[in-house]
């Protein structure tokens, strides 16, 4: 009976160091989030999903010049594949340069950092997020950080249809 008792203490402190182990690991694979800074300056963007913004407040050294990832897209590139990326890719930078530049309040919500270290946020202006906005203009793509996978060079009647599909799979 003593070491029946003893055996099911043992299988009692196994299961809960596990369940302890187990909880930690979900909690770790969790993305930390920094919260929200409603404090923003609009300095410049770079493309279609990358700004940089002045976060009001903030030490210079953390809080000037600092480039923002826009959360939960992906734009062409500025130095895309072909002439029809780069195309999109000017537009869709001119997009967002026109929504951020006539903010009257940015906000950056979620912010956290990327698989490479980049600050990467939820961003809105005058409380309209600014992917969704992208994405209803078929200037962006739904991305999670993983690969890529849209392929920007096939012609424009193409993309658009191509962007809606993808946008649909993704959502």
């Amino acid at each position: 009976m003593k070491m029946f008792s003893f055996r099911l203490a043992l299988l009692t402190l196994c299961f809960a160091v596990l369940l302890v182990q187990v909880t930690a690991a979900v909690a770790a694979k969790k993305k930390k989030s920094y919260g929200t800074f409603t404090d923003v300056r609009f300095v410049k963007n770079y493309d279609g999903d990358t700004i940089t913004v002045d976060l009001k407040g903030q030490h210079p050294l953390f809080g000037d010049n600092i480039p923002v990832r826009i959360a939960g897209i992906d734009t062409p590139e500025i130095k895309g594949k072909c002439a029809q990326e780069k195309e999109l890719a000017r537009e869709a930078k001119k997009v967002v340069h026109k929504i951020m530049s006539k903010a009257r309040k940015i906000t950056l919500k979620n912010v956290r950092r990327g698989k490479y270290f980049r600050i990467i946020a939820d961003v809105q202006a005058d409380r309209k997020n600014v992917a969704d906005i992208l994405i209803k203009k078929r200037l962006a793509v739904r991305y999670d950080g993983g690969t890529k996978g849209f392929d920007w060079c096939r012609g424009r009647k193409g993309v658009d249809d191509r962007v809606d599909f993808f946008n649909k799979i993704l959502k």
